[in-house]
């Protein structure tokens, strides 16, 4: 028994030894991938920052004529009453 379990032993000892290797390789593929996602997510919000400061501005135009035109309609007299 002392001669199998003497074979087997450094055999056990190696295959978890590689199987080890295997995961941390697998570990270190899937860190990358995420970086790699990351990098590409951070793309994607910058662009998203960017148009939501254009649109951002564009809305600001957009009340600033809607008040001037509504402060102009207001100014203006009820045609309405005279008839």
């Amino acid at each position: 028994m002392e001669a199998v379990e003497f074979i087997l032993t450094p055999v056990a000892n190696y295959g978890f030894l590689g199987f080890s290797v295997v995961l941390l390789a697998m570990v270190i593929w899937l860190i990358k991938q995420l970086l790699s996602v990351m990098k590409a997510n951070n793309v994607i919000v910058a662009q998203n920052t960017a148009a939501m400061k254009t649109l951002t501005a564009t809305v600001s135009d957009l009340m600033i004529l809607n008040r001037s035109l509504h402060d102009k309609i207001i100014s203006r007299p009820c045609i309405a009453r005279e008839e």
